[in-house]
């Protein structure tokens, strides 16, 4: 048997961060104009937003500091398991949102 190697993810290893940057990008502007400019966090006290958002930044963090790690599976792998987290607490909100549509 041959030992694992990282030679498919080093070779698209430049698509995957961009894609995981992009989608960080929208899910942070998604969080901010649905939740926040909207009042719901502040007047109603649900933080499962701000936990998102919190989540999305230390990608964003992640993202822009360079740890020469960026050619390692495991790191990407880390960082996909943060954004999908962050993902979790935004559809929870998008969710609680909908079930809970108050007119103000």
């Amino acid at each position: 048997m041959k030992p694992f190697s990282n030679n498919g993810f080093e070779k698209q290893m430049t698509l995957h961060w961009n894609i995981l940057s992009r989608c960080t990008n929208l899910f942070i502007i998604l969080n901010i104009s649905m939740f926040f400019l909207t009042g719901m966090v502040i007047n109603s006290g649900y933080y499962y937003t701000c936990y998102s958002l919190g989540l999305l930044l230390l990608v964003e963090i992640g993202l822009l500091i360079p740890l020469g790690l960026l050619y390692r599976l495991w790191f990407y792998l880390m960082f996909l398991a943060v954004e999908l987290l962050a993902l979790y607490f935004l559809v929870a909100s998008i969710w609680y949102w909908v079930a809970n549509n108050r007119v103000a």
